[in-house]
């Protein structure tokens, strides 16, 4: 059969939703009614450029954790263990995911991506389960991020201020930013990613230069740092077995600062040219893999033993922010003093920008939640900026939560953020893992060779598929095991039991919930729908296109050089 014959009925179902001239588009799937009443709620505006989208993927995975969270996997699992955990993840999840997103939003870059794929390709109450919990997630990584915020501030003020304070205006900022339009928040991301991406480059440049001997000490200490705690520590139990646990828990930390898939699918609904931009942002996900994960965890292992004093000091004293960071006590241990401040400021403004990308997919995930059904379709009104007002309301409703750190130890609440937010974000990455699976199934069953050289659209290498099954088989161990330490003698509490699992246990009540009371089926391969909304992007795309080739560049020197340099790193 046909794909473009297959579902020409379900694209507009005028008897449900109305008529065309309305412009009200919708499935027209009885379990999964999802409908985009333009005329009545207005839209998203498809305003980010690949510049914006290259940066913005980038910079997501610059924030607190790997600027301040490294401390603690450091501590418990030695520096050869951190950077092994590090790469593992990186290279055989975040990367095998980001390609599988690619495939799929470049094919169907549609508003809501990854949760409607899982309604619309594998099951309406997986949908609606991912988005929920997504939501749930991103509000957390919005708290996490804002305590965090708090806590570098507090490296210049100490107690002298109430912490409520700074969280209070990193939230007002982040729903000002996000009022405006997407190519705002798009220009915002760009600099700020910058930013991020110079601080870490210059930080191991620093360790690079320090290590040599250019340092106030002239002490050219090598790689000595490395074994001094030990490359692999014993976490819990002593031997091979503790060693062994050491490893697994840094790949607890590296699920919650290795990022990129979820932003990637939600922001291919507002993007330009979204099939070319979508394929080039999968494609560089192996620069933020070597030159953050492997330069900036191998630097930071130069500078930074295990065993530093002050990094257990900080520990001890349930110190966060830049007092807590390996960074910055490596570079007060080789004697340069007033470097810390330049690098807390920096390490603020990237945990700030980490927080608005967070807001930015809150926000988004609630208006596709809208769209789906999920939540009141009031919810999907937009301004006329394409700004969904009541989304960004509800979400700076729900960040209030940050909030908690002011009554609690700031340190024992950023623990519970990271806790709640990582394992929500890995319920997600499962949903995705899932969506693709069908997604493959459903091309070959409505007879779509994506290995074909006719396929116009982003193709990984021809090794994704086993690749992306041991990524989700260690997706799920992962996050099966994820509080694996709270039942070890002397290490349970209720706090942590509830942090580890709330959200595998909420998600699978939400999926439980929706399946009972839509009576929702699992689609087989010929019911994947492939073809909504497909038909208006492809239309979108033909428009970009001619757009482009008749837009002519300006000729003037300054404009060339902009050009090449723009061409040469986001094209």
């Amino acid at each position: 059969m046909s794909l473009d014959k297959k579902y020409d009925s379900s694209i507009i179902d005028v008897a449900q939703v109305g008529s065309i001239e309305d412009h009200v588009i919708a499935s027209g799937y009885k379990d999964f009614n999802d409908k985009l009443d333009i005329a009545k709620y207005g839209e998203t505006k498809r305003k980010l450029s690949s510049r914006h989208v290259s940066l913005m993927i980038i910079g997501q995975s610059i924030g607190s954790g790997l600027f301040i969270g490294l401390s603690s996997p450091l501590m418990t699992s030695g520096s050869l263990s951190l950077l092994t955990g590090f790469i593992f993840w990186a290279v055989l999840v975040i990367w095998v995911l980001m390609q599988c997103i690619g495939e799929m939003c470049s094919y169907l870059p549609i508003k809501g991506s990854f949760l409607h794929f899982s309604a619309r390709f594998v099951d309406p109450a997986l949908g609606f389960a991912v988005t929920l919990i997504y939501l749930y997630a991103s509000c957390m990584f919005i708290c996490l991020e804002a305590t965090a915020f708090s806590s570098t501030v507090k490296f210049w003020t100490g107690d002298k201020y109430n912490p409520g304070i700074f969280i209070t205006v990193c939230l007002v900022c982040y729903f000002f930013f996000n009022i405006y339009g997407v190519n705002w928040y798009g220009e915002i991301e760009f600099f700020s990613s910058m930013l991020k991406v110079l601080l870490i480059v210059g930080l191991m440049l620093f360790a690079l230069i320090s290590m040599c001997g250019g340092n106030p000490q002239h002490n050219a200490y090598g790689f000595q740092h490395w074994k001094e705690g030990g490359l692999a520590r014993a976490y819990l139990v002593k031997g091979s077995t503790g060693k062994f646990l050491g490893w697994w828990n840094v790949l607890i930390y590296a699920a919650f600062s290795c990022g990129g898939p979820d932003l990637l699918a939600l922001v291919s609904g507002e993007m330009r040219n979204p099939r070319k931009n979508v394929a080039l942002a999968s494609r560089r996900a192996y620069i933020r893999i070597y030159l953050f994960y492997f330069g900036g965890i191998f630097f930071m292992n130069t500078l930074c033993s295990s065993i530093n004093p002050t990094l257990l000091a900080a520990a001890v004293n349930g110190s966060v922010g830049a007092a807590a960071s390996p960074w910055v006590i490596g570079i007060k241990e080789v004697g340069v003093h007033g470097l810390d401040s330049l690098v807390n400021a920096l390490i603020m403004s990237s945990v700030f920008s980490c927080g608005n990308a967070f807001f930015y997919g809150s926000t988004r995930t609630a208006y596709s939640a809208a769209l789906a059904g999920y939540l009141p379709r009031v919810f999907s009104r937009c301004l006329k900026n394409g700004c969904p007002i009541y989304c960004v309301v509800l979400t700076s409703l729900i960040s209030c939560l940050a909030f908690l750190s002011i009554s609690n130890s700031t340190a024992v609440v950023f623990n519970w953020f990271i806790n709640l937010a990582t394992t929500g974000l890995l319920c997600a990455y499962i949903c995705m893992w899932l969506s693709y699976f069908k997604f493959r199934r459903g091309l070959k069953a409505q007879g779509i060779d994506i290995n074909s050289d006719s396929y116009p659209y982003f193709r990984a290498t021809k090794f994704i598929m086993p690749l992306a099954y041991f990524g989700f088989f260690i997706n799920v161990i992962v996050l099966i095991f994820n509080g694996f330490w709270i039942f070890f003698p002397g290490q349970f509490n209720v706090a942590n039991l509830f942090t580890s699992y709330f959200a595998p246990v909420f998600f699978i009540c939400l999926y439980v919930f929706w399946k009972v009371l839509k009576r929702t089926k699992i689609r087989t391969d010929d019911e994947v729908d492939l073809t909504t909304g497909k038909q208006e992007i492809d239309d979108e795309e033909v428009i970009e296109l001619e757009y482009e080739s008749n837009h002519v560049r300006k000729t003037g020197i300054v404009f060339k050089i902009w050009y090449a340099i723009a061409d040469f790193c986001f094209n």
